[in-house]
C-alpha cells in the first residue's frame, strides 16, 4: 500500500482526517509540554507497547495539526523504527527518509479535508499551516 492508501485507510475506519482524533483513536497519548527544546515542535515516544507524542503547547492551531499530522505518520508507517524530534521545520534537503515520508504523510491527511480547484496552489496551502514554503514539494495531489 502506499502511503496515501494508508491515508485513505485511517479516514474511512476512524470517519475522520483529524489527526488528534485519530491518535487517540489509535491509544496514542499527546502530551502537551514546554520542556522540549526550541527548536524540537514534537517527539514520538514509545516504551512497552505504549506511545506518547509530546508537543509544543504554544504552537499555533493549525501548525500544531501539520505536527500532530507529522507524528501521526510516524505512529503509522515506522511503528518499528526509532525517529528523530520533529525539529522546527526540518525541510532542508537533506532530510531522513522517514521524515520525508511523514511530511508526505500529514500533507495526504491535511489533504483529504481541504476542497482542491483549479485555483489550487499548493506554497499557499503549505503557508496556512504557518510552515515554510519549502515544505511544498511533499504537497501532491
Amino acid at each position: 500500500m502506499t502511503l496515501k492508501d494508508d491515508v485513505n485507510s485511517l479516514i474511512k475506519l476512524y470517519g475522520t482526517c483529524d489527526p488528534e482524533q485519530i491518535l487517540k483513536e489509535l491509544g496514542v497519548s499527546v502530551c502537551n509540554t514546554d520542556l522540549l527544546p526550541p527548536s524540537t515542535l514534537a517527539m514520538k515516544v514509545t516504551s512497552d507497547g505504549e506511545t506518547t507524542i509530546g508537543i509544543l503547547y504554544s504552537l499555533p492551531e493549525y501548525t500544531r495539526k501539520f505536527v500532530l499530522a507529522h507524528e501521526l505518520g510516524h505512529v503509522v508507517e515506522h511503528a518499528n523504527s526509532s525517529t528523530t524530534f520533529y525539529r522546527s521545520f526540518m525541510s532542508g534537503y537533506d532530510i531522513p527518509k522517514i521524515e520525508a515520508e511523514a511530511n508526505r504523510f500529514a500533507f495526504y491527511l491535511l489533504l483529504s479535508g481541504f476542497e482542491i480547484n483549479e485555483s489550487f496552489n499548493k506554497y499557499d496551502f503549505v503557508k496556512s499551516y504557518g510552515l515554510p514554503e519549502e515544505l511544498a514539494r511533499f504537497v501532491s495531489i
